[in-house]
């Protein structure tokens, strides 16, 4: 069992589903979920987060680089999206000082060598 603790903003339920069931399946057990910015926000003044996994595209006022810009900086975000792939938003996640990007589908490699390169 891993003890990073993780945070996944996403607001897809299948998206989600998926996310936390590779993360059980590559065996961290510290995960807790929001389903946008503001609550990512909220938490992350309680709780720290070593990881956080952030959908680009959330609903509400603001989007996964928008919330991340906000944080406290001391968690590691690493970006999802399924449809955010054009040059204006990695421009943004470029800026944003991200420790990653991972496209959806997950797979569990992917998932892994994100979180492994981000804590390194």
């Amino acid at each position: 069992m891993k003890t990073t603790t993780i945070l996944i903003v996403e607001d897809d339920a299948m998206s989600l589903e998926s996310l936390k069931r590779i993360l059980e399946n590559i065996g961290y057990q510290n995960i807790s979920h929001v389903s946008n910015g503001l609550d990512a926000l909220n938490l992350s003044k309680t709780v720290s987060f070593e990881i956080v996994l952030m959908d680009i595209g959330l609903e509400g006022k603001l989007d996964g680089i928008d919330t991340s810009a906000l944080m406290d900086g001391k968690s590691k975000v690493i970006f999802t999206s399924g449809h955010h792939k054009d040059g204006e938003t990695f421009s943004r996640v470029a800026k944003a000082n991200s420790y990653g990007f991972i496209s959806k589908p997950f797979t569990n490699q992917q998932v892994k060598e994100a979180i492994e390169n981000a804590l390194k």
